[in-house]
This record gives structure tokens, sequence and C-alpha cells, in this order.
């Protein structure tokens, strides 16, 4: 009796007390983000892409302020900027931008030996109102932005990451998790720029 006590008393021991152990937190969710994870399951039929996307606490009261008071989508591609549906931006003045082959743009990173990348995302944070910086292609542009953060505030900027990649793309998106700007992300290898497309496309029809 006195053993099998024990026993019970170890499996229900708490991990988090653990020496040298840590319980992994529970990922952020609300009714608008479990009929976004429906909504993406659904689409792409991937239970491993579903859990490997990650919303901040804030990030979707971020993106429904964004859309009510005209603020301005940046995508780091053009063609990501086409996939991006207009008519969820709503009546007040919210719209979808991207610079990367802004003349400016591609002068500037010529003479500075960066890539345009950091440059658009330079410009776009110069830009008043709130920002929603969209990255599906290119690693930089994310790059600069947790540089950015580290030297200055953003609470104006929120990020959406689904970069693809191995372990240098996979390090860069949880140096974005880690940090305290507004952000979602989809963790691990998984994304690209059409998944990128298709989750923000998503996230603005169940805000509508």
């Amino acid at each position: 009796m006195i053993i099998m006590n024990r026993s019970i008393v170890k499996m229900h021991r708490n991990p988090s007390r653990e020496p040298g152990k840590r319980r992994p937190a529970m990922p952020f969710t609300t009714a608008e983000i479990t009929s976004v994870l429906e909504r993406m399951q659904a689409e792409y039929d991937d239970a491993a892409l579903i859990s490997s996307i990650h919303f901040g606490p804030t990030a979707m009261t971020f993106i429904r302020r964004l859309i009510a008071a005209g603020g301005i989508i940046v995508a780091d591609t053009d063609l990501l900027a086409n996939d991006i549906n207009p008519s969820l931006l709503g009546s007040n003045g919210a719209r979808v931008a991207c610079f990367i082959d802004e003349p400016y743009v591609v002068s500037l990173a010529e003479s500075r030996r960066v890539t345009r990348a950091e440059i658009a995302v330079d410009h776009a944070l110069t830009l008043p109102g709130p920002k929603l910086m969209v990255i599906g292609s290119a690693p930089t542009a994310l790059q600069r932005l947790v540089m950015r953060r580290q030297s200055e505030p953003m609470t104006d900027v929120c990020v959406l990451t689904a970069l693809n990649g191995f372990a240098s793309t996979v390090q860069l998106k949880e140096r974005l998790w880690d940090s305290d700007l507004a952000k979602i992300v989809i963790r691990g290898k998984k994304g690209g720029p059409a998944v990128t497309a298709t989750l923000l496309n998503t996230i603005l029809s169940v805000l509508q």
C-alpha cells in the first residue's frame, strides 16, 4: 500500500516543479483564433501546419484596429501583396502596399549594399499609423524588423510571418516569437508565401 501511494504521488506530481523541467506554455487562443485554425485546417488538411500557427495575445486586436483605423498592410513581395483580398479591408481606407520594387528602395539598397527587403522595411516603419508587416518570402525583412525592435519601440507594428525553410529561418522566427512585438507566426519549417496569404485572408475574413 505504501508503494502504491508513492506511485500515485509520482504520477500526479506537477512537472513544472521538477528540477530542471519547465512545462511548455499552452498556445494562446480565442474563439476567433479557433475559427481561423478551423478554416485553415479545412483549406490544407495538414495537422502539422495548423499546430504550428501561433498567435500573440494582442495580434488579432491589433489587426481589427488597423482595419478600423485605415492602416497599412505591408507585404514583402508584390506577389504576396496581390494575393491579399482587398474586399476584406473594410471601408475606412486600409490598404496593401509593397515597396520592394520602388526605385528609391532599389537605389538605396544598391548604395548601401544591403537587400531591398531591408530597405523596404525601413521605409515602411517611417509611415504613420498602424502597420501589419506580412513576410512570406524574405528572411532579411524579418531579421531587420527583429533588429530594429532591439533599439526602438514598435507599438504600432504587428508582424505576420510564415517563412518556410530550415534551421536559420526557424531560429529567426523563434526570435520574433520571443520578442514583445505583436505577432502571428507559423513556427517550425512549414509555411511559404501562399500559406502566408491564405492565413492573412482567413484572419481578415474572420474579423469581418
